[in-house]
């Protein structure tokens, strides 16, 4: 018997993460600690470049090698056997540069590529999202990891990072050399692994299943993580990856949470006396991204109108049930005899039929609409920081579908499971079906050849086979 509890994911609310580089800092922190102090008591937020400057709440501090430090970091960098002509200032230079993360568009900060562990901790979700107390990012990728689980078992997203990213430090001797410098130099105190504490503090109930977004990043996350992908995969490359499907795991997650409210919310003010059962609304929810075909124009995929209202709507909806449910005693009660109260309660009706037809714009939505949006934006087009790797695209006032290059080698590749493994189109787009995105075939099969991975006719429809990018 589903509880009740399973009306909604308990999920904790989002924010809008400025930068991809956070979500790996945010699993580092969850994992590792070290001090990060000030004199005034205030809370320290950490990015690797930006201006310094202190706020009513916290202060702002950048951790990128300067001055005194920089050279001690050159030292540190050839005591750990980094060597070249270059003197020490010379050489930290040309390294601190080498690490730099995405810069948005018309900023003065720069994120750091979370290579190592001690590099991740050189910025934290205070300094990147410039507020004293920013969610749990950590948390919140732990509780989208564990709805994916279809069967039980002890691993955790974080904790498969930190396995990763230590065999990473095994096997490529520059980046531990990086690490122990930074380590040694650029943390205020070494820094050392925290004591347990990585499963989610609260596992919801709900039943998800294997078609999910939630399920595809916890497959995605499990296989990207293992030691056959992390010694195939450059360094950087790896992280690239990682940080992508960390982004779509949060990003779809949010808006698949929005869908199955919005659905859940007319499927119990819909007529007649049927039971409303969680198969049922399940079987009612659409795409959680429309992907329209790109013969049509811009204006026709545009999905920021049906995904913004969505989320407000989304929003308002969990308000009403949340209020239904406070007070209440839920741990015995079936999801059918939990909607069928909602129904029976008129002041719970009129308020959900209030919420789907608002149009009112709460600051809670907008937090959720911009977190599902900026974390699957692409954030710069162009340069030498480009981002290769989103999946919705500006196009003037326009949001649409447009996946980088990169998005989809990193999509099909985990399809393929292993490193050197082909697949075929059908298993991609059962792949993307799990996300909840529906692209044409044909489209599809332009984007693989774009990004140099089909083998075979493009009249073999969905036999077009597809080698994975390493």
């Amino acid at each position: 018997m589903t509880s009740a509890m399973a009306l909604g994911l308990a999920l904790p609310r989002p924010q809008y993460v400025p930068l991809p580089e956070a979500f790996i800092s945010a699993m580092a922190w969850r994992v590792y600690e070290t001090s990060v102090s000030d004199s005034s008591g205030k809370a320290v937020g950490l990015r690797y470049r930006t201006p310094e400057g202190e706020k009513a709440t916290m202060l702002q501090r950048a951790t990128a090698p300067t001055g005194e430090k920089l050279v001690a970091f050159g030292a540190a960098l050839e005591n750990a056997g980094v060597v070249g002509e270059a003197v020490p200032a010379q050489l930290a230079e040309a390294v601190s540069n080498s690490i730099e993360g995405v810069r948005a568009k018309k900023s003065d900060t720069q994120a750091v590529s979370p290579l190592t562990p001690s590099v991740a901790l050189l910025q934290n979700l205070r300094g990147m999202q410039g507020v004293k107390n920013p969610p749990d990012l950590g948390e919140i990728l732990e509780r989208l990891f564990a709805l994916g689980k279809i069967h039980p078992n002890d691993l955790t997203a974080c904790g498969l990072w930190s396995e990763a990213a230590e065999q990473r430090l095994y096997i490529d001797p520059l980046l531990a050399a990086i690490d122990a410098a930074a380590d040694k130099t650029l943390l205020e105190t070494p820094r050392t692994k925290r004591d347990g504490g990585l499963a989610p503090r609260q596992l919801t109930q709900f039943p998800t299943d294997a078609a999910t977004p939630f399920a595809w990043f916890h497959d995605s996350w499990t296989t990207l993580t293992r030691k056959e992908w992390v010694e195939a995969l450059p360094g950087r490359v790896w992280v690239d990856w990682a940080t992508t499907v960390l982004r779509l795991g949060f990003g779809l997650g949010y808006l698949w949470e929005s869908l199955w409210y919005e659905t859940l919310a007319r499927k119990l003010l819909s007529q007649g006396t049927v039971d409303v059962a969680w198969d049922a609304v399940r079987a009612d929810m659409s795409d959680v991204i429309p992907w329209r075909s790109a013969r049509s124009g811009v204006q026709a995929r545009d999905v920021a109108p049906l995904l913004g209202r969505r989320s407000y709507r989304a929003d308002q909806v969990r308000h009403v049930i949340d209020d239904w449910a406070d007070g209440k005693t839920l741990s015995d009660m079936t999801f059918i005899d939990a909607c069928k109260s909602i129904r029976s309660d008129p002041n719970c009706i009129a308020r959900l039929e209030s919420a789907l037809r608002s149009t009112a714009r709460t600051q809670s939505g907008k937090n959720l609409w911009e977190a599902s949006q900026y974390a699957l934006l692409t954030r710069t087009v162009s340069g030498p920081s480009a981002d290769y790797y989103g999946l919705l695209r500006r196009n003037g006032r326009f949001l649409t579908v447009e996946p980088g290059t990169e998005w989809i080698a990193v999509v099909a590749s985990l399809a393929a499971g292993r490193p050197g493994e082909s697949t075929t189109v059908a298993a991609v787009l059962a792949s993307l079906d799990r996300m909840g995105i529906r692209p044409e075939l044909s489209d599809l099969i332009v984007l693989l050849e774009r990004a140099g991975l089909a083998r075979g006719s493009a009249d073999a429809d969905q036999a077009v086979w597809v080698q994975a990018a390493f």
